[in-house]
């Protein structure tokens, strides 16, 4: 580092002496009681009395301390930061503070937890840098050690005003280093600079041209792309306008939820109201239903129609989360449920927690419940089924079993529950001549029926060994479990 004597503090005394508000320190953390309030001010010979061999720490009433933690972001500091009179730091960290006069809003950008993976290698983990500011907070300056370091000077020509947007600037800084830590490998990068580029072109008031130098010092900064690639790196403010990539695909890229992203980008100030839609499961049952995670909490579909229509997602909304739905347009929504989508968690369900499941089993009941007893064709078609021992198909009128489906309180829609029986069963409608009346019935393979299996269900073994009734029973058990989940 350089030596700086130019009327640069180097000693606690130095600090005093030239107006600035210090506090005695060990470990980075401050000393003596009430070290916020100016009373409580250690005046030189108190300190060196009492504290020759502490750390100094500036209180920063009035000033601001920009404390860059992870390496990647002083890529991104000579791009972003303007003109700073004041950069400090360690060996190890040369250029870590940048001390300015004015105060912000405290804030510590850290990568979501979800992203720890990325960033266990990091001496600071997750943390990538801080906005400290305040007189509630300080920062260790030269004449201080920290872990055996001198704390020294890289830069010293006074603590300036910042002549901009510090906090803006600062914000795209901590962005552009997270989305270098999350470079994806080859084959992925073409999509993750398009979909950075679609997030700020839809969510910010961002120039074309500002967002193709943000997209293209990320790629530059990451060291993964070539000269070729590069220059593609540069038109993506303007591709971003052609493709419809945003937080779900970043989020495919990365291997997160959207949310995670959407922190992320929240930084420059992105508010998406689809980051509250975290993610998507479907269960394979016939027919399919699904389940949405919004704002933690999981909201079950029953028909797929609902999940493509925003209005009835909104009013899914209010019923169980007691909030009005944020405002989203069939577009947005469209663009949501794509995203989602691409990283569906698909949930295999026994096939007797479906809905269809359910009236399969309804209808192995009714079909084996025929009399033990030989009556003729008229009283046993009366009783609902006719087995044929001809043929061995049991015939069956199609009304006896929708009043069986209704007794059992199961709602259908009659197309879907015919398409059932036949490709399920293999049932198929006929025509029997019954007192001389020829009636239209339906008709279904004993053997079907007798050795149908439900699906995800292991029962095809013990079929063979336990026989029809024992499974019938198997049936019931399941039917009485699974009746409720619809």
């Amino acid at each position: 580092m350089s030596n700086f004597t130019n009327g640069a503090p180097v000693t606690y005394k130095e600090w005093i002496e030239q107006g600035y508000d210090v506090t005695p320190c060990q470990n980075k953390m401050p000393v003596t009681t009430g070290w916020t309030k100016e009373e409580n001010y250690v005046l030189v010979s108190e300190w060196k009395k009492k504290y020759l061999n502490h750390q100094t720490g500036l209180i920063l009433n009035g000033k601001t301390d920009f404390d860059v933690d992870n390496h990647f972001l002083s890529r991104f500091v000579g791009k972003y930061l303007e003109s700073c009179g004041a950069i400090y730091g360690r060996k190890s960290n040369p250029l870590s503070h940048y001390l300015f006069q004015g105060e912000l809003k405290s804030f510590k950008y850290v990568m979501p937890k979800e992203l720890e993976s990325y960033c266990k290698d990091f001496t600071h983990g997750n943390t990538l840098c801080e906005i400290r500011s305040g007189g509630g907070h300080q920062s260790i300056v030269p004449s201080s050690k920290i872990n055996n370091e001198q704390v020294e000077w890289h830069k010293f020509a006074g603590i300036n005003t910042y002549d901009g947007d510090l906090e803006k600037d600062i914000s795209k800084i901590a962005l552009s280093g997270a989305l270098t830590i999350l470079y994806p490998s080859k084959g992925a990068r073409d999509d993750y600079c398009t979909a950075i580029a679609g997030v700020l072109s839809k969510h910010t008031e961002w120039s074309k041209n500002e967002i193709d130098d943000f997209v293209y010092n990320v790629a530059f900064a990451s060291g993964k792309e070539d000269k070729v690639s590069l220059r593609e790196r540069m038109a993506k403010g303007t591709t971003s306008k052609e493709k419809t990539f945003g937080m779900p695909k970043l989020a495919e890229k990365v291997g997160c939820n959207v949310k995670t992203i959407a922190d992320l980008f929240s930084w420059v100030g992105v508010k998406d109201s689809g980051s509250c839609f975290t993610a998507l499961r479907c269960y394979t049952t016939e027919p399919k239903y699904w389940q949405i995670e919004y704002k933690g909490k999981w909201i079950t579909i029953m028909d797929s129609s609902i999940l493509l229509s925003y209005s009835k997602i909104s009013i899914l909304i209010l019923e169980n989360c007691y909030e009005v739905a944020p405002v989203i347009t069939p577009k947005g929504w469209k663009e949501i449920v794509r995203g989602l989508l691409q990283n569906v968690q698909k949930i295999d369900t026994p096939y007797e927690a479906s809905y269809y499941g359910n009236i399969g089993i309804v209808f192995i009941n009714y079909c084996s419940r025929e009399s033990e007893h030989k009556f003729s064709i008229t009283e046993q078609y009366s009783n609902g089924v006719w087995r044929n021992e001809e043929d061995k198909h049991l015939y069956f009128r199609l009304e006896h079993f929708i009043h069986r489906l209704k007794y059992k309180q199961l709602s259908f829609e009659m197309r879907k529950m015919t398409h059932f029986l036949r490709e399920e069963f293999g049932a198929v409608p006929t025509k029997i001549t019954v007192a001389k009346k020829e009636v239209r019935v339906w008709k279904v393979s004993e053997e079907n029926v007798h050795n149908h299996q439900l699906n995800n269900m292991d029962i095809s073994k013990e079929a063979s060994k336990i026989g029809f009734d024992t499974i019938r029973e198997h049936m019931d058990e399941q039917y009485k479990k699974s009746k409720n989940v619809f």
